[in-house]
């Protein structure tokens, strides 16, 4: 069996709709951890994903991991935070804005 990361855990999905997205751990239910980045899954309503359709990637840091485990973060700071550990500039897909990752080719 696979081990659940702890909340604050920065992870990749790597299957579905949201194929590419970043995403933080903010809770655990049975064999599927639920996943907030913000925007369009704000920590009201996270998205429960299966443990194999993601990719570990980095632990927040412990101040905002303390916040997710009491329940008193805010979609602004994990906004932050995966901007921060991402190094990108929104932490959303192109459903929030963001050009798609395709380039162009010629027609002739």
């Amino acid at each position: 069996m696979i081990q659940p990361p702890k909340p604050g855990t920065l992870v990749q999905s790597l299957v579905g709709r949201d194929n590419g997205e970043y995403y933080l751990v903010v809770g655990t239910l049975g064999p599927k951890v639920l996943v907030a980045n913000g925007v369009n899954r704000p920590l009201k309503s996270p998205k429960k994903k299966n443990l194999r359709h993601l990719q570990v990637l980095a632990t927040a840091h412990a101040e905002l991991v303390g916040r997710i485990n009491s329940g008193r973060a805010r979609d602004e700071e994990i906004v932050q935070a995966i901007r921060e550990m991402v190094g990108r500039k929104h932490a959303g897909g192109e459903r929030e804005g963001n050009e798609p990752n395709v380039k162009e080719e010629g027609r002739n």
